[in-house]
């Protein structure tokens, strides 16, 4: 039997057009898995609902019909308990990464919280010797973590934010349009890492982007969404 890190079955997903009494369908009777250390590819135009699936994935929507399981339990049916005991292994990226980290907090402390909310027992070495593992692994610079936010380029705050997410240890990653800011080879650098990751961790990913070129690269399968035909 196949296991999947995240499944979704039979989506169905529509939102009210502003000014009019009609609803347009973003798609309907949508299924999708991901094996772990899978990343997956999804692509579409601006609009086509790209950003809502990953929501509803991570279950941060609720899709009109269908379901979504979370190694295997369907989440719509799981109780509160159990949905917070498998929330923080269900993360997201977003294409502004340094909305992720308090303005006004160092970078080194961001990621000490994050550690201590998984980890409340942890003391302070414990979490320093974590995250300077995780940002080894993603070839930044000890020296970065004494900076704040908006003293790092676009590809370290990016970096940054995938470690943010590593330290919950994630199985599901879903990277919304992670590189669209960045130029062309900062882009490369964050893709590498990213597929290393996955296959090390085995982590399932769905990536998001409107660059084929970039997905075909990177992702063994491409979902492409359409309105009325989604491809897998």
């Amino acid at each position: 039997m196949t296991f999947y890190c995240i499944r979704g079955e039979n989506l169905s997903k529509s939102y009210r057009v502003l000014g009019r009494n009609n609803q347009k369908q973003l798609y309907r009777d949508l299924s999708l898995a991901i094996r772990p250390g899978e990343l997956v590819g999804l692509f579409g135009q601006s609009g086509c609902g790209k950003s809502t699936l990953g929501d509803i994935l991570l279950g941060l929507k609720k899709p009109d019909r269908g379901d979504v399981f979370w190694n295997e339990i369907n989440i719509s049916q799981a109780g509160q308990k159990k949905r917070k005991e498998l929330r923080h292994f269900y993360q997201k990226i977003h294409q502004e990464p340094g909305s992720s980290f308090p303005p006004q907090q160092r970078i080194e402390d961001a990621l000490h919280d994050i550690v201590r909310l998984r980890q409340p027992d942890s003391d302070h070495d414990s979490c320093t010797n974590k995250i300077a593992s995780t940002i080894q692994e993603l070839h930044l610079e000890k020296e970065l973590l004494n900076r704040y936010p908006d003293q790092l380029s676009g590809g370290e705050i990016q970096r940054f934010a995938l470690a943010r997410v590593l330290l919950n240890n994630p199985v599901f990653l879903v990277a919304d349009e992670p590189t669209s800011r960045l130029d062309y080879s900062v882009q490369a650098k964050i893709i590498r890492l990213l597929m290393q990751i996955a296959a090390k961790n085995k982590m399932g990913v769905l990536l998001i982007s409107h660059d084929h070129a970039l997905l075909e690269v990177a992702c063994r399968r491409i979902v492409i969404l359409d309105q009325k035909h989604p491809e897998m």
